[in-house]
């Protein structure tokens, strides 16, 4: 066999186990159709419903204890109603839609100060923030 034709065999076995290695595992329940907790150690927990092997339904996400959602899930992306604890201390409660806050809701600072409350499009305000 030509050596080429080796690098081309190497390749997928490679992809394989990195995906292996770093995606997340059932840990409990049913991760495919059900109710489950998925994970992948220090960087990622959802706790909630599946379908199709997807977060589908209410369920919590921790992101390594820096960011943390929880509310409505379709197909994998958060859509509908919840909140969403950022990093920096701030948090979003309202709605979403394919990942990114779209319809009302509201953003507030660590203190409980309300940066914007109003209408967001495609993650974006839709509007004056509450200090302009």
């Amino acid at each position: 066999m030509n050596k080429s034709y080796y690098s081309l065999l190497f390749i997928p076995v490679l992809l394989f186990i990195a995906y292996y290695f770093f995606s997340p595992s059932c840990i409990s329940g049913d991760c495919k159709n059900g109710k489950g907790i998925k994970m992948l150690s220090g960087s990622y927990r959802y706790e909630g419903e599946f379908q199709n092997g997807l977060a589908n339904g209410y369920g919590k996400l921790d992101l390594g204890g820096v960011e943390k959602y929880e509310g409505d899930w379709v197909k994998g992306n958060k859509e509908g109603y919840g909140i969403y604890k950022y990093a920096d201390g701030n948090s979003y409660e309202g709605e979403w839609k394919a990942n990114k806050r779209d319809g009302n809701g509201k953003l507030t600072n660590p203190q409980g100060n309300t940066l914007y409350e109003g209408t967001w499009k495609d993650d974006k305000e839709i509007g004056l923030r509450a200090s302009e």
